[in-house]
């Protein structure tokens, strides 16, 4: 065997660790990234408006926290949770539809004067991003493109939300008005929340979705090399 096949042979036989070292590092560093930059986002939440800040929190939770969280548990994991596609599908489904059901005209004003609907809400949100990015990342198969079309998928429909309040020429949520406001300080505050989102989506959903089409092609090259390393000699 010539000394080039001996080092692939070698590096195949010595990939799975280093190759689940550096996937852990990087996924650290990735969800470190994406909280650092959407915590700079939603970090004057406080000095917003009601659905401004509503959607900064929820910000921080979805896109920030819960990936973090999720990294973590995988981290210290034994084994990969809700690595499935029909895990990954249910939890997409459920995630989406959670947000669009919080962010329907009328929840908010209800969320507002009920302090257990407004717990329930940021916690449902929470929960189920939680369960979305550990499918996400704990799919470190060769199957990674599921991953990469929930993040797709997950990223258009939460955009196309924030389109809708950006664009819209009135304001959705009247009943939402608990603050004193004028009309056009409701419409900008709705605005500025779209605003929020749209930024929020190219550094949580696209970011993860370009870094694991990265891991999951740099995993189909591995596991051609070492096809090529297992072949017989002259094969």
């Amino acid at each position: 065997m010539s000394r080039t096949k001996i080092a692939i042979v070698a590096m195949a036989n010595g990939a799975p660790g280093a190759q689940a070292v550096s996937d852990s590092r990087a996924k650290i560093a990735v969800a470190i990234i994406v909280a650092c930059a959407v915590g700079l986002v939603a970090y004057a939440g406080p000095g917003l408006g009601p659905r401004a800040s509503h959607m900064a929190t929820h910000i921080m939770l979805m896109s920030a926290l819960a990936p973090f969280l999720a990294v973590l548990s995988i981290r210290f994991a034994s084994t990969p949770v809700l690595a499935t596609g029909r895990a990954l599908a249910i939890v997409t489904a459920a995630q989406l539809a959670l947000l669009y059901a919080w962010h329907a005209p009328g929840a908010a004003a209800y969320t507002e004067s009920h302090p257990a609907a407004h717990f329930s809400m940021h916690a449902s949100l929470l929960a189920s991003a939680l369960l979305f990015w550990l499918a996400i990342l704990g799919d470190t198969g060769v199957a990674r493109w599921r991953g990469v079309a929930a993040l797709a998928i997950t990223g258009k429909l939460a955009c196309l939300l924030g389109v809708l309040l950006v664009f819209a020429p009135r304001v959705l949520d009247t009943s939402a008005a608990s603050w004193e406001a004028t009309t056009e300080m409701m419409l900008a505050d709705q605005r500025l929340a779209g605003l929020l989102m749209l930024a929020a989506c190219p550094a949580s959903y696209v970011l993860s979705g370009v870094w694991i089409a990265s891991q999951w092609l740099l995993a189909l090259e591995d596991d051609r090399l070492r096809a090529r390393s297992d072949r017989p000699h002259g094969a």
